[in-house]
């Protein structure tokens, strides 16, 4: 009677005992990563997330998305969880995985900074994002990871296409230059976009996430990179509407154009909105990723083989793409 009245007892207590669930993060490290976490307010407005990181030279920095800032020359504030703002100006950027990263003024060591994962984690691993979103301070948004290959996806604010990988979960507006985190409060990724639902649904609940490999490349050589470009958007030729697809030669695959932008590399090379890219250098191309791991390679200014099929022709062509630098547009009027 004794043993099962104690036995009972020390259920009761381990039943009341708080333990994490292995999909939680620890308040220690919620702790420390809001006090690592930013606001960007870019001309008075906030426009997104960062977080500090320390470089090897010893300086802290902060990450965040390039596509924050309208102008490689503009200034910014930074401003920490306990509300102190610190004046930052970008040095550093990388237009391929949306990146930027910002000197601040003296005084922010104070505040830490937060470790890089080695590699993207696995497909359907528990994910975190910090950022203000929704114009509210800093939240913290729970998400998986839902698909870890690189892809690449269009981007309006540089006129070329994004190396990333895909995460699941709520994102709302403002969470771009927000960090992912696993649980143990590593770095995975930075928040850079997120996929538009059908019939214009704000968000699909796909986010698009820098892997960390380019933070930590970019924090290393604090220089701004020089990302293959092609002045085009590219898209499978099965997304297209039907009525194109009836237009086309029976068993057509390759990458449809659409748009092309006026004195980009695929413009120079001759070829026009609704042209069909079906291989490069001698390699058939069916997907996008296929396309821009051949073309990110190799530097800007190296040639490649196009073999195109134009709009509304049966016989394909051979053209010659010489690429250019995503980063040498900003600022030239090609930016947002």
């Amino acid at each position: 009677m004794i043993r099962t009245f104690f036995y009972i007892m020390a259920c009761l207590a381990l039943n009341a005992t708080p333990t994490l669930k292995s999909a939680e993060l620890s308040e220690a490290t919620i702790k420390k990563l809001r006090k690592a976490t930013v606001e960007i307010h870019i001309k008075g407005q906030l426009r997104g997330g960062g977080a500090f990181l320390r470089a090897s030279n010893g300086k802290t920095y902060v990450i965040t998305a390039a596509h924050l800032f309208h102008d490689p020359q503009d200034s910014c504030k930074v401003i920490t969880e306990d509300e102190q703002i610190f004046s930052g100006s970008l040095i550093a950027y990388d237009l391929g995985h949306d990146l930027a990263l910002i000197e601040v003024t003296p005084g922010v060591a104070s505040f830490g900074s937060l470790p890089l994962a080695k590699t993207i984690p696995a497909d359907t691993t528990p994910i975190y994002n910090l950022g203000p979103a929704l114009h509210r301070r800093t939240l913290l948004l729970s998400g998986s990871v839902a698909d870890s290959r690189i892809s690449y996806t269009d981007f309006t604010s540089s006129k070329g296409s994004i190396a990333h990988f895909f995460a699941a979960g709520i994102n709302p507006a403002l969470t771009s230059g927000g960090i992912w985190v696993n649980q143990a409060g590593a770095i995975v990724g930075l928040q850079h976009g997120r996929l538009i639902g059908d019939k214009g649904a704000p968000s699909s609940g796909i986010s698009m996430v820098s892997p960390p490999n380019a933070i930590k490349a970019l924090l290393h050589n604090r220089k701004t990179t020089k990302t293959p470009g092609i002045g085009a958007y590219l898209w499978e030729v099965w997304t297209v509407d039907h009525s194109l697809l009836r237009e086309l030669p029976e068993g057509t695959e390759g990458l449809i154009l659409n748009p092309v932008f006026k004195g980009r590399p695929i413009d120079q090379a001759g070829l026009k909105a609704l042209d069909i890219i079906v291989a490069v250098d001698g390699k058939s191309i069916r997907r996008r990723h296929e396309f821009f791991n051949l073309i990110r390679s190799k530097p800007p200014g190296s040639s490649f083989k196009l073999k195109v099929l134009p709009n509304g022709a049966k016989t394909e062509r051979i053209v010659e793409l010489v690429t250019d630098a995503l980063e040498d547009q900003w600022g030239t009027g090609n930016q947002n």
